[in-house]
């Protein structure tokens, strides 16, 4: 009776804690209810990477457990969606069909409450932004395992958007299927898919045909379809799909990570821990590539990212997408992109960004 007595006890406090909790969180909405008023009658962007940055990073400084900082973050992404939700509401492009990492990487960024618009292509996202059909775009840019992802890289020399967020997902896969291990003959999913989960699958099925399709929703669709055929897909995957979950994480390298690009029409502002992307296109010459990476070490600023790309402007010439760690507005950074710009054809700042804090 003591221990049912301390539990009712404990209990109730928990009620009135949260019964506090729902009164704080919607007057911090009504807060943002006339943020968003505020923007509309300035014409101002609802989606502020910068400031969203800064929330996350001011919270988890003054938590001080037994919560950890992962699990505040998680609830804070969740109130400031909503949050956000509530100051206007907003369109986002994303690689589809619905059910890509794309998607998980565009909800996990916006929540809900937002109108998701799938893209067959990578440029498609691009042109969205750009026209303004909607007010931000979600693409892969770069796969730890993989490199860098060419049609998002290629993208930026056709399409003049910017860059105001990136989101890191870890890239996790599952087996799903309406069959039992025992009875699975086809397996379908994206080529990469495959071969993040080479070594699982060899051990596992070594005898299923592995039937390559245009994205891991198309997969799910297939397994749904087919007796003894199973999908390899993101576990959320499974659900509007009506599939059963039986194998998760079944990816070979558990710190397989996908970069994504937040696309918009403008920069974000610095938040204090941020990065700079760029696009250069330098002359076909000896020691021209060391001359543009020099003024980065002469200021002391980390590259984070380097990939080469044909230029499509003549024959063995090539651009350089760099991105690194700071933001345009910080002094060292636009000491050293002047110097770069002199020694460049063409230099073009794709866009300045809070570095992101990984999903789980």
């Amino acid at each position: 009776m003591e221990i049912q007595s301390a539990l009712e006890s404990l209990r109730r406090q928990i009620d009135e804690l949260d019964s506090r909790i729902v009164l704080l969180l919607n007057e911090r909405a009504k807060v943002a209810q006339q943020i968003g008023e505020v923007k509309r009658q300035t014409n101002t962007q609802v989606y502020y990477p910068d400031r969203e940055q800064q929330v996350y990073q001011r919270v988890t400084s003054e938590n001080k457990g037994p919560l950890p900082n992962n699990s505040l973050a998680a609830i804070y992404r969740e109130l400031i969606a909503g949050s956000r939700a509530l100051e206007g509401p907003l369109k986002v492009s994303f690689l589809g069909p619905v059910g890509t990492f794309s998607y998980v990487a565009a909800r996990k960024s916006f929540g809900p409450s937002v109108e998701y618009l799938p893209q067959k292509a990578i440029d498609s996202v691009f042109r969205e932004v750009k026209a303004g059909r909607v007010d931000y775009g979600i693409v892969p840019v770069e796969n730890s395992t993989e490199g860098g992802i060419r049609e998002t890289l290629h993208a930026f020399l056709e399409c003049d958007v910017k860059v105001c967020a990136e989101i890191v997902l870890p890239i996790q896969h599952s087996l799903m299927s309406n069959s039992v291990p025992e009875k699975i003959k086809r397996i379908y999913s994206k080529l990469q898919v495959f071969s993040q989960c080479k070594n699982w699958l060899a051990n596992n099925f070594p005898e299923a045909e592995l039937l390559e399709v245009g994205s891991t929703t198309e997969a799910a669709q297939m397994a749904k379809k087919e007796t003894g055929a199973a999908a390899i897909a993101h576990a959320e995957v499974a659900e509007p799909y009506n599939l059963n979950i039986l194998y998760q994480n079944i990816e070979d390298n558990p710190n397989n990570v996908t970069r994504f690009f937040i696309l918009s029409q403008k920069f974000s502002g610095p938040s204090g821990q941020d990065k700079t992307a760029i696009m250069c296109y330098i002359k076909n010459q000896v020691g021209a590539l060391y001359e543009l990476l020099h003024p980065f070490k002469k200021y002391g600023i980390n590259l984070t990212s380097i990939e080469s790309l044909p230029s499509r402007k003549k024959a063995w010439d090539y651009s350089f997408y760099i991105d690194f760690e700071g933001h345009v507005q910080d002094e060292r950074v636009r000491k050293a992109l002047e110097k770069v710009g002199s020694r460049c054809l063409e230099l073009r700042i794709l866009g300045s960004f809070p570095r992101s804090n990984q999903f789980s």
